[in-house]
């Protein structure tokens, strides 16, 4: 899904978020579109920590992929391997 600026602010409105002058992007910046997608099975790689995370979904600048991804919640948690020994 590719969403711009505008109408993630309709959506965080509809959601009940309160939008303030610090947090608006400015008018040219209002068509800038923003791609939400499912995280890759491979996850984030987290340069900082040297990890590698993974969401349900990501977000990144359509046009700017290579600028990095934000993952869009919570942390998935990792499964634990079984064994299928029961």
């Amino acid at each position: 899904m590719i969403l711009t600026i505008s109408e993630i602010k309709t959506l965080a409105k509809f959601a009940g978020l309160v939008l303030t002058g610090a947090t608006l992007a400015d008018c040219e910046e209002d068509e800038v579109e923003i791609a939400v997608t499912d995280c890759p099975e491979s996850g984030l790689i987290d340069t900082d920590a040297a990890a590698i995370r993974r969401y349900a979904h990501i977000a990144y600048f359509y046009e700017y992929p290579e600028e990095g991804s934000v993952g869009l919640g919570d942390e998935l948690k990792q499964q634990a391997a079984t064994d299928g020994g029961e």
